[in-house]
């Protein structure tokens, strides 16, 4: 069969197939779970139980006693043998190549891919983080699956097109033959995939014999098979190797960020941004957005006043509806066009459009 053949027939199963509205996952990929990881999944599994999604961690190592970890039932640690998930075509999620990466054929990406694709199907989306996808805390969490998971394919930090099937310089190389062009690539350390993505990788995976490089395989073929692919703003600090301080997390508590790989300071931010909530005022109103189209020749320092209130803003966003969060982006589109027409400064019409996609992101286009 070819890749063409391939694509077609499943955008025909697409057409017949109804995935039932059933629970959603979270999985941590992690080689052995530090406490400070377990501690914060069970806080998200608490949470979780409100809204209909379960909380798994895929320990890679098969030496690691998962029975003798003491963790609430609400959590679930998971461990599949290297050989079963290689039995099944699951491997290679994440390596590059080479003699060099041989110990990357198979992980905890690979096992996740495999359980969820193919051994539990009970879920009509499932998220995959990282171990080192620092969450501030259950709301962010909460607010950005509820936002998304109901109307997307495939939530990923960025979509990168390469519309000609060009090399260039990243790892373009490895999608030939796998994929006829477009291509299309992510940051994948925190990714969201409805059902009906997860069926699809798993037909791809059987007929190719192996996990195509997961940067790649995720985009390319939700392009393909043309499936709404949606990059929130709230994932744009997944970085490769960025550092960040509590400050940049201040700013932006309901942001998932990338790497921060100091469990025990992951958790003191935490206890810091509870304190801060406690002992200060951050409130923001929508008044105060559509008062900047009337008041913006009396400020005598728009740029702070700008900074301050995206602040706020990004701070109580997550406290919205997502009703309400779709209302204001039509809201602050409206007001960004309404500026324009009154000349209002350019920072202001600039930051009413970095808004509206902070509030809400709609899907990606090609």
């Amino acid at each position: 069969m070819t890749i063409a053949s391939l694509l077609i027939g499943l955008l025909l199963l697409f057409q017949r197939i109804n995935v039932e509205a059933l629970n959603s996952a979270l999985c941590y990929l992690s080689y052995r779970p530090a406490p400070e990881l377990l501690e914060f999944a069970q806080e998200l599994a608490q949470d979780a139980l409100h809204y209909g999604v379960e909380i798994f961690i895929m320990v890679d190592d098969n030496n690691f006693n998962i029975s003798a970890v003491n963790v609430s039932p609400n959590v679930r640690l998971l461990q599949i043998p290297r050989e079963e998930s290689s039995r099944h075509n699951y491997q290679k999620a994440i390596s590059s190549g080479g003699i060099a990466c041989t110990w990357l054929y198979i992980t905890s990406w690979d096992k996740a891919l495999f359980y969820f694709c193919a051994l539990n199907r009970n879920y009509s989306f499932v998220w995959f983080l990282e171990e080192d996808v620092f969450i501030p805390n259950v709301q962010a969490f909460r607010s950005l699956h509820e936002l998304y998971a109901n109307t997307s394919d495939l939530i990923v930090p960025r979509h990168e097109l390469n519309l000609d099937g060009s090399d260039g310089l990243w790892r373009w190389v490895m999608a030939s033959g796998k994929f006829i062009p477009p291509w299309a690539c992510s940051m994948a350390n925190a990714v969201g995939f409805s059902r009906r993505m997860l069926i699809a990788m798993d037909h791809f995976v059987q007929w190719l014999g192996e996990v195509p490089f997961h940067e790649f395989f995720f985009n390319t073929l939700a392009v393909q098979l043309n499936f709404t692919i949606v990059t929130p703003t709230e994932l744009s600090t997944i970085e490769y190797a960025k550092v960040f301080y509590y400050e940049d997390v201040r700013k932006q508590p309901n942001n998932m960020w990338h790497p921060i790989k100091d469990f025990p300071k992951g958790k003191l931010w935490r206890k810091s941004l509870i304190n801060e909530t406690l002992n200060h005022n951050h409130t923001f109103t929508l008044t105060e957005v559509e008062m900047l189209c009337h008041e913006s020749q009396n400020m005598r320092n728009i740029e702070q006043h700008l900074e301050d209130l995206f602040i706020r803003f990004e701070i109580n966003k997550s406290n919205l509806s997502s009703n309400v969060r779709r209302l204001w982006r039509q809201r602050f589109s409206d007001l960004a066009e309404e500026c324009q027409k009154r000349n209002v400064s350019q920072e202001i019409v600039s930051f009413l459009i970095k808004l509206v996609d902070h509030i809400y992101k709609l899907p990606e286009r090609m």
